[in-house]
């Protein structure tokens, strides 16, 4: 038997089953179903919030308003998502969940093979004097250049540490900054690859456990956390923030959907894990047809990203959806009032 719906389940009832004992009212003579849709291993929330909804992030405004939603992050493969139009003329959806003896895992937020090299290495320090401090690869019974994964190195700094423990190789990388200001926001850290330590003390050696890139005496090591991976939630920051993208994971001379980058705004603007923030491009000049001045054009939203790892001063986010290429340096906004301050911003006269 089909639960029915209530109007304010437009977002709340997509992201999850209701918790037990809750009655939904019955939907009105002329509430009309518009669709149903069966979830897919390999989808991803994001995904399927793209395809009912414009805003995605707009969900937790309903999900909060709704408390006795349970699990709302959690959907899987075999829920049937069930679409209708309200008598008031909202949109309205419900999610229908497979037999619990028959699920198996829940989709992820995003696809989260693209963001995991970056989910547990430590990714950025303070300062060069923390990164000097950490433990080093500091001799090996043969010494070359490079060493990979299978390989013994002796470490300085690992004392009375369990065997076993395991480690990112690490070096330091370049100094993030706001692009008109100098002052280091902190350093990003290069995740060369992983080792395990057999032995501590004064000789502690430790054997390399993968290699993504070449790996030197001198290079450091920051313990792996062991903390699951993530399910993240899209959600507005509490806060209007106005960002930039300072970093970019690769050579590319432009960015797109699927790539990682940093913003030079993080825990201290209060924003978290799952918040989604506009991308816009610079604003324009043109010229006025009649008058032949200056006509400065509005910013133009480009695209979107999701925030997925916080620090201090600093975000990581993956580039959600985008409409071009998009250039280090991007202007990062609130969602709902980022447009209104960028055009501020740009002093637009008629």
């Amino acid at each position: 038997m089909r639960k029915s719906v209530a109007p304010l389940l437009v977002i709340g009832a997509l992201l999850g089953p209701l918790a037990p004992g809750v009655a939904l009212a019955q939907p009105a003579a002329e509430t009309q179903q518009l669709g149903s849709y069966v979830v897919q291993p390999g989808d991803t929330l994001w995904g399927i919030a793209a395809h009912f909804l414009k805003n995605p992030w707009e969900w937790p405004k309903i999900w909060h308003a709704n408390p006795q939603i349970r699990n709302p992050n959690l959907i899987y493969p075999g829920d049937r998502i069930v679409l209708y139009r309200l008598p008031n003329g909202e949109t309205a959806a419900e999610v229908i969940p497979l037999q619990p003896s028959l699920r198996v895992t829940a989709i992820p937020s995003y696809h989260t093979g693209i963001i995991m090299p970056f989910l547990h290495s430590p990714a950025i320090i303070n300062s060069k004097k923390d990164y000097d401090r950490l433990p080093y690869l500091a001799a090996a019974l043969h010494e070359r250049p490079a060493y990979t994964a299978g390989d013994r190195v002796f470490v300085s700094g690992l004392r009375d540490v369990p065997v076993g423990t395991r480690y990112s190789i690490v070096r330091l990388g370049t100094v993030l900054h706001r692009l008109a200001d100098p002052k280091p926001l902190g350093y990003s850290m290069i995740n060369l690859g992983t080792a395990e330590l057999l032995r501590s003390g004064s000789e502690a050696e430790i054997r390399i456990t993968s290699a993504r890139r070449e790996i030197e005496l001198g290079d450091r090591l920051v313990p792996i956390s062991s903390s699951p991976t993530p399910h993240y939630f899209p959600s507005t920051p509490k806060e209007a923030v106005a960002a930039q993208i300072v970093a970019k994971m690769n050579n590319a001379e432009e960015l797109t959907v699927g790539q990682v980058v940093v913003l030079d705004q993080g825990a201290n603007a209060e924003l978290q894990p799952g918040n989604v923030l506009e991308i816009a491009d610079s604003a324009r000049m043109s010229k006025n047809a009649v008058t032949g001045k200056n006509f400065p054009l509005p910013p133009e939203k480009i695209g979107t990203v999701m925030i997925f790892r916080v620090f201090p001063q600093v975000s990581y986010a993956v580039i959600t959806s985008a409409t071009r290429g998009i250039p280090l340096g991007a202007n990062i906004y609130y969602p709902t009032s980022g447009p209104a301050k960028l055009r501020q911003e740009a002093q637009l006269t008629p």
